[in-house]
């Protein structure tokens, strides 16, 4: 007999696994708060799918997307958090059957930043296609993503300043 995955515990563990990553980022003042903040609601979210009976054939649970949405929204309103705009999707790719997001190209304008960005990227790919990954260690799986979007995020800071010199000026 095979037992079919429950796609809204999967979602819960992915909301838990980002709240303990945003309460274990060191930051202090607004980063914290915001951390703490974005952690609280994918904990909420977290709950709200784990309300969904294991074999129901329920949607996606309101409260829990509206929760997504407002911590969505934290890392967009402080990107010193480092968490993509796109964090809930991370959770809620397997219930609406989406392609996991990727960062926007950053073109910088020296060749060993664009290596790096290259090799972050290639790394983030490698991570969304790992699905067995995704299934078996999915705190592990979900941590080397935020990870790896962290690595991106802070690229992409270095990548602005250093385009914005005048000298790289194209």
């Amino acid at each position: 007999m095979t037992t079919l995955p429950n796609l809204h515990a999967n979602a819960a563990q992915r909301a838990r696994t980002i709240a303990y990553v945003a309460r274990n980022r060191y930051a202090d003042g607004p980063i914290r708060a915001a951390l703490l903040t974005i952690a609280d609601h994918m904990d909420r979210a977290a709950t709200h799918f784990d309300a969904v009976h294991p074999g129901a054939h329920e949607g996606l649970p309101t409260e829990a997307t509206e929760e997504l949405f407002l911590s969505e929204q934290v890392a967009v309103d402080c990107p010193a958090t480092r968490f993509p705009a796109e964090l809930g999707e991370y959770v809620l790719a397997l219930l609406v059957g989406r392609a996991l997001p990727m960062p926007a190209p950053l073109h910088p304008a020296d060749p060993q930043r664009a290596l790096r960005e290259t090799e972050i990227r290639n790394r983030l790919v490698q991570l969304h296609d790992d699905t067995a990954s995704q299934w078996a260690r999915p705190e592990e799986w979900m941590r080397s993503v935020l990870t790896t979007w962290q690595k991106h995020m802070r690229l992409a800071d270095e990548v602005r300043a250093h385009n914005a010199r005048p000298c790289n000026q194209r």
